[in-house]
């Protein structure tokens, strides 16, 4: 069973995110006879040559075709570096066979005449990516962008939304492709995100008060995501100071870096609170789940979101959730009773509703977000993915 994936990333350094957890997943959890290769972009490795890698304990055949590093803003787009590059190697890359997926717009266009069945995943509608205040260059071109999409709809076998309203949407936007368009939420790795005994919890707890040098007895509120414009730090910034006006003992842990992170330490300097946030960069998943299994709530911020991820993988870990009334994510915390959506973008809501939620009395919280994730673990996500790639593979 060969299948391809074709994203403009280093499989060797995949960045923080809804789409390379997505990747991460597919690998980890395939069936043993899935043959996988990774078409991306490296800033090490030769371009246009095979080479065998390790991810998630697999080995996959990875062919950069263009040099890069995801994480790096340049003057001409990675996405677009990445398409020619994409051009220029098509005869080496030999993926007639395989079932092709795509997690960018118009990353599909040089495969537009292949015969390879292809599937793509919608982590960011066209809305969210022509957005203003978010950092995708799609938004100063929206209509081109929804041409794009259009136009990788029509030739897309399969076409997976993490999102059940933009699901709905697209089917009425792309009537055309609508039988073919299923809505596949996004999921956390069960083997990563799960939730600790309360002994452990505790451990955890003191041991990262002891790192950070914060006090345990107040509540610690985690955020965990890129520091840009679609995640709104600025936001997050005046929740914390709102919050601390009311509880002067809460800390705040940021896991994460951006282009906003001087913006948003000088914001919580201005308001007196920084002694109380301590930055702790990118961390591993593996750390991240440390961090859930510590803390009291996290809190998203987003101006738009279609999952996100980092959500589910909270909610698993039994770590309730304020956000924003963004992505699906939204939805499942009002469905569950996990934490609080706020439907007005304002600090002093989001702050009241970290207030209520890290209340002592919310015990029950935590045994409700564990309820809540258990439908969207990767093991039960995934397989339709798989016995779809199969169907597929069979029809070529």
């Amino acid at each position: 069973m060969r299948t391809a994936i074709v994203l403009p990333a280093d499989p060797e350094r995949m960045a923080i995110g809804g789409i390379a957890s997505f990747i991460r997943g597919f690998v980890k959890f395939a069936p043993a006879d899935f043959d996988i290769t990774f078409v991306g972009v490296s800033s090490t490795r030769p371009v246009r040559r095979w080479h065998d890698v390790e991810l998630e304990g697999r080995t996959v055949r990875f062919m950069p075709v263009s040099r890069g590093r995801a994480e790096a803003r340049t003057r001409v787009p990675l996405a677009l570096r990445f398409v020619v590059g994409l051009v220029r190697a098509r005869r080496r890359l030999g993926l007639g066979r395989s079932v092709i997926s795509f997690h960018r717009p118009g990353t599909h266009l040089p495969f537009s005449f292949s015969a390879a069945r292809q599937w793509r995943v919608v982590h960011l509608s066209v809305s969210d990516l022509a957005t203003s205040g978010g950092e995708s260059r799609w938004r100063m071109i929206p209509r081109l962008l929804a041409a794009v999409e259009r136009h990788g709809f029509r030739r897309m076998q399969r076409i997976y939304v993490v999102n059940e309203r933009v699901a709905a949407e697209y089917r009425a936007r792309f009537p055309e492709v609508a039988d073919r368009i299923r809505y596949l939420p996004n999921w956390a790795d069960p083997t990563i995100f799960f939730p600790r005994p309360d002994p452990e919890r505790v451990r955890l707890r003191r041991s990262l008060a002891d790192e950070l040098r914060v006090a345990v007895e107040g509540p610690i509120v985690l955020f965990a995501g890129r520091l840009e414009g679609q995640k709104d730090p600025q936001l997050l910034g005046e929740t914390f100071a709102a919050l601390r006006s009311d509880r002067p003992d809460a800390c705040l842990i940021v896991a994460g870096e951006g282009s906003l992170q001087g913006d948003l330490r000088r914001a919580l300097g201005t308001r007196d609170v920084t002694d109380a946030v301590r930055f702790v960069g990118t961390v591993e998943r593996t750390r991240l789940a440390e961090l859930m299994n510590a803390s009291d709530v996290l809190v998203i911020t987003s101006r738009y979101e279609t999952g996100p991820t980092v959500g589910f993988e909270a909610l698993a870990c039994g770590l309730p959730v304020v956000s924003t009334d963004v992505g699906q994510v939204a939805r499942v915390i009002r469905a569950g009773g996990t934490g609080r959506v706020v439907d007005e973008r304002a600090a002093v809501a989001l702050a009241r509703a970290i207030e209520w939620t890290v209340d002592p009395g919310r015990e029950e919280l935590r045994d409700a977000a564990v309820a809540a994730a258990d439908p969207f673990l990767a093991d039960r996500v995934l397989g339709e993915v798989y016995a779809d790639s199969r169907t597929l593979a069979q029809r070529s």
